[in-house]
């Protein structure tokens, strides 16, 4: 009896020091925080595999952004950065392009063991990483990898089913217990870095505004071996209408306008910083909620300064207005603006069908046309002995607009 007592009591024991040695030992390694963003813009053509120029501007951007914004600091900068690979079927550079000058600035080397779509591999080189314990870690990765990395992270209740397409500005923030490893929390941030960011908004159903675009677009040569650029002309009309009450405003107000590749504005270009441009009329009325602004694109013709281009805004308790209008000839002219829709790499012939982005914005209010703007119109091509020429007509005369919302934090 007291054998069996013995051995009973030896059993216990055994039992206990397995479940005090479970206990001892610690959860598995696991970051305190993921960050994921997607590699930086890319031009249209898929056979590229490098970022485009506005891309290569982000990534610049990116290195400071991940050295200075607290909403990425809470537990220090990056201790690891992970950039896909290119794969077999994928050739693509942009994901390590992307975190390459943040790597050269901290003096690290880029993590590239994962190729695209090799999301479980990566995600088990992270439970495993004791580098990555309790530190925070960067990864860049192709947009149909995000959501996947993230659910294998653990993260619950991803509305979204891929990361959008046209989406380069947004940064997901995955926070980690150090007692078991689970997500504790789950953000989306907006860089705000670039003109445009950021691309995650929200906009009332219906329409409140509206926008008419015309542009005219020739060139003309001297027929085939002429070394001569073509003679280039263009034309083009903006008119944009908000309702609303601006009445609002300060010399902090940022009046923007942009269609295409036709800038004007951005997060620096304030009321008070245009006053003191000697190419910028200001008058505003703060009384009555009123004001206006024009600014006038100057070139040196025959002698003297002359307007090419002008935008105007107007504004008061009823309505945004703004417009712009161009006429340029390239041959007395280089302007320093963009055409909206951009001829000058290539000539479109016949019938011309488009959607160009579209933004409109006075202060903290922005708006925009859904899925961007359509326009239709011709593209002809004409010869008269070696005189050839081409002329484009394009048109938006219904286009509608509406308000756009940032949304900080998702």
């Amino acid at each position: 009896m007291r054998q069996h007592v013995w051995k009973r009591l030896g059993s216990l024991i055994v039992i206990i020091s397995l479940w005090l040695m479970a206990i001892a030992i610690p959860v598995q390694a696991m970051p305190a925080q993921v960050m994921i963003i997607r590699h930086a813009e890319k031009y249209e053509d898929r056979q590229k595999i490098h970022l485009n120029p506005r891309g290569l501007t982000r990534a610049k951007a990116l290195a400071q952004f991940f050295q200075s914004d607290p909403r990425v600091l809470n537990y220090g900068l990056p201790a690891i950065i992970i950039a896909q690979a290119p794969a077999k079927t994928k050739k693509s550079v942009r994901c390590e392009e992307t975190v390459e000058p943040l790597a050269q600035a901290l003096g690290y080397k880029i993590i590239n063991l994962f190729a695209y779509g090799e999301v479980a591999q990566l995600v088990e080189w992270l439970r495993s990483c004791e580098d990555c314990d309790s530190r925070s870690v960067l990864i860049c990765a192709q947009h149909q990898d995000i959501v996947p990395i993230a659910k294998a992270l653990g993260v619950p209740n991803i509305r979204q089913a891929v990361w959008p397409h046209e989406t380069y500005d947004r940064v997901w923030l995955i926070d980690f217990s150090s007692h078991d490893g689970n997500v504790t929390s789950f953000r989306d941030i907006p860089q705000r870095l670039l003109f445009g960011d950021s691309f995650q908004e929200e906009s009332n159903p219906g329409s409140i505004g509206s926008i008419q675009f015309s542009q005219v677009y020739r060139e003309a040569s001297n027929g085939p071996g002429n070394e001569k650029a073509p003679a280039t002309k263009w034309k083009c009309r903006i008119n944009a209408e908000m309702g609303g009450d601006f009445s609002a405003f300060g010399d902090g107000a940022v009046p923007m306008l942009r269609l295409g590749g036709f800038t004007f504005g951005y997060y620096g270009t304030t009321l008070g910083k245009l006053r003191q441009d000697k190419d910028a009329e200001v008058e505003t009325d703060e009384r009555n909620g009123s004001g206006s602004l024009r600014y006038n694109y100057k070139a040196l013709l025959d002698g003297t300064e002359q307007t090419y281009a002008w935008v105007t805004f107007s504004w008061d308790k009823e309505r945004l207005k703004a417009e712009f209008e161009a006429d340029v000839d390239e041959a007395k002219v280089t302007p320093s603006l963009n055409m909206p829709v951009e001829f000058h790499l290539g000539r479109v012939e016949g019938v011309i069908t488009g959607v160009t982005s579209c933004y409109l914005g006075f202060g903290d209010k922005r708006f925009y046309a859904p899925a961007g703007l359509s326009y239709r119109g011709t593209g002809v091509t004409s010869q008269q002995g070696n005189d050839q020429s081409y002329q484009s007509t394009l048109s938006e005369q219904d286009g509608v607009i509406v308000e756009k919302r940032y949304l900080p934090e998702l």
